[in-house]
């Protein structure tokens, strides 16, 4: 009997996965289109744009492999190291591939959100066939894995992890965290040591992507419950676990001895039960949203609030026991969002307190349970639950377009991201970046100043103040902050070398000199130093001294044409032509049609 056509209103049911992969690439490109065309922000462009260590593999491997990347943070007093080879690895593929577009590394993020929706999509179905033995392909067994992934795939607090380039490495590793749990599952099923290898080997790349993939064992230990009475899978259930921490050990081990960790500190045990009430009504009710979460990270100690949030913490798990027999799907997606996102709650020191990205991976026990809850009452009122879901879901999706809107304007992120936060001296101090570098300088300034005014120990808003103060002919201002920043971290380098110039501008011109040479003991490798250096040597009349000091920053960088530029100036104002008219043509060779050089040039021939 000839097969009947496939009409296209029936692929849900015939092919779910094929049909749930273009429903949800579709509902994606509407919600973050957007963020195909939103530039660096924040982080990506230290991390990304400025990363010299991308450039090439043997930099993305002695820096990112076989070192962790420190973070320290200004306004809390935990501080810890990462290590994220293969999150890095992602990145140095992307600007391989997209140079610094910053649309091909949007792309590679979205690609990754889409993936994760399609494989929890899968995951679901087959979890619900394994608990019934039959495959989810009608529409009442399809309804709890498509609106799940769904919803998960439009939570406005996923936002962060996907449309910032840098928030990449939590799809990265939910990516390998899904993939693992297939092949997990695949293999208790079945017991061949190949799917337990790729099991294995997927759980160690989420790993090398984010420390998050640690949540991947307790994971594995809830699917493989209600098999654990099965006697063919009997030997697959104890060795699955085992494989997993097996995995899990190495990759500690590995960082530990690399000297890679999250933080220092004992747990903030008080904090937990606010914190987590604060992620839950993020998740829920995502009105204010913040790039930058580090001030809403409540204190460690006993107030009324910490008290009653506790006890609100310890009634979410009664409910979870409540739910057990009565809407298992709801009770093991609340089990798995509480699971998820506590270790970031205070029982783990973070070099960070709080951040919506966290949300990425838990949340989806959270969209789990609701799903479940919306489709778990009788008839009557099904519909009524159902529609509220709906609604949900159109909420969330609106949400998150706009939010996905702020993204495409660092002003109007970090803007935004105040009304939620707006006690944050980063937000302060990126939002005057970005006006300092669009030229507003009076707005810098005032910025800048907030920055200060909430955190007085920021150093690095002194250093960037006294470069807005320099920028705007204020010199003894810019000393002031300058001597500021150093008197908080002495070490830098870079800010000696501009207190050095402003101490020049101002005619002092013994102490630019000693600031110069306490930048080059601090870093004897830059050549603008060198360069800075020379020209003040060579104003005083030094010009053996300012020679060498230009030669050296030759040395350092021979493809930069300032060094070159100088000399030829140099020896142009000693009369002796025959030496500057080489210099001017190495300038020319490295910036062709450079309108000084070609002038001073000019003025040789003229002479001779």
């Amino acid at each position: 009997m000839p097969r009947k056509p496939t009409r296209p209103r029936d692929l849900h049911l015939t092919r779910p996965n094929l049909a749930f992969a273009v429903l949800s690439a579709v509902w994606i490109l509407l919600l973050y289109a957007p963020a195909l065309w939103s530039p660096f922000v924040y982080d990506d462009l230290d991390g990304i744009v400025h990363n010299a260590n991308l450039a090439t593999a043997a930099g993305v491997f002695h820096r990112f492999v076989l070192a962790p990347v420190s973070f320290t943070s200004e306004f809390r007093a935990t501080s810890g190291a990462t290590w994220r080879p293969l999150f890095w690895s992602s990145l140095a593929l992307d600007r391989r591939l997209f140079g610094l577009d910053p649309s091909g590394f949007h792309a590679t993020n979205l690609v990754l959100h889409w993936l994760n929706g399609l494989l929890l999509f899968g995951l679901l179905r087959r979890t619900m066939r394994d608990a019934n033995g039959n495959p989810a392909a009608s529409l009442q067994t399809l309804a709890l894995p498509t609106l799940t992934a769904l919803l998960w795939l439009t939570l406005p607090t996923n936002s962060e992890a996907v449309a910032w380039i840098s928030g990449r490495a939590y799809p990265l590793c939910l990516m390998f965290v899904l993939l693992s749990l297939h092949a997990g599952l695949s293999y208790l099923r079945s017991g061949r040591p190949v799917l337990l290898f790729g099991c294995a080997a997927a759980a160690l790349l989420a790993l090398l992507a984010n420390e998050s993939g640690l949540l991947l064992l307790p994971v594995a230990l809830l699917l493989a419950y209600p098999l654990r009475s099965t006697n063919s899978a009997a030997r697959p259930v104890l060795v699955l676990p085992a494989a997993l921490l097996a995995t899990d050990s190495l990759f500690l081990v590995v960082r530990r001895m690399l000297h890679a960790s999250a933080g220092h500190g004992p747990p903030a045990l008080w904090s937990v039960g606010l914190s987590f009430v604060r992620y839950l009504s993020w998740t829920l009710f995502p009105v204010h949203m913040s790039v930058e979460r580090s001030t809403s990270t409540p204190a460690n100690s006993p107030t009324p609030a910490a008290l009653l949030a506790s006890v609100a913490l310890l009634v979410y798990f009664a409910a979870i026991v409540d739910l057990r027999r009565r809407n298992p799907a709801a009770a093991a997606g609340s089990f798995l969002f509480a699971l998820g996102i506590l270790p970031f709650c205070g029982f783990v020191p973070l070099y960070q307190g709080m951040a919506e990205r966290f949300l990425y991976i838990p949340s989806i026990g959270l969209a789990l349970a609701i799903t479940a809850l919306a489709l778990g009452p009788p008839l009557p009122w099904k519909r009524a639950t159902l529609a509220a879901l709906v609604l949900f879901l159109v909420g969330c999706g609106l949400r998150l377009h706009a939010r996905v809107d702020d993204w495409t304007d660092p002003a109007t992120l970090y803007e935004t991201s105040l009304a939620a936060t707006p006690a944050s001296p980063g937000l302060f101090f990126n939002l005057a970046f970005t006006a300092r570098e669009r030229g507003d300088l009076d707005t810098a300034r005032e910025d800048y100043a907030k920055a200060i005014a909430l955190e007085p120990r920021y150093q690095r808003a002194y250093a960037s103040l006294g470069d807005v103060e320099a920028r705007l002919q204020h010199p003894a201002e810019a000393a002031r902050d300058f001597q500021q920043a150093l008197r908080l971290n002495p070490e830098d380098a870079p800010t000696r070398n501009s207190l050095a110039l402003t101490l020049e501008t101002m005619g002092d011109g013994s102490a630019a000199e000693q600031e110069f040479r306490r930048s080059l003991r601090l870093a004897p490798s830059d050549p603008a130093t060198y360069t800075d250096l020379g020209v003040l040597l060579s104003q005083q009349g030094r010009v053996d001294e300012a020679i060498q000091s230009f030669q050296h920053a030759i040395e350092l960088a021979p493809n930069d044409p300032t060094a070159y530029f100088d000399l030829g100036i140099l020896f142009q104002k000693r009369g002796q032509d025959d030496l500057a008219l080489p210099f001017y043509r190495k300038v020319l060779d490295l910036k062709p049609d450079d309108p000084e050089t070609l002038i001073n040039v000019s003025h040789l021939h003229t002479q001779h």
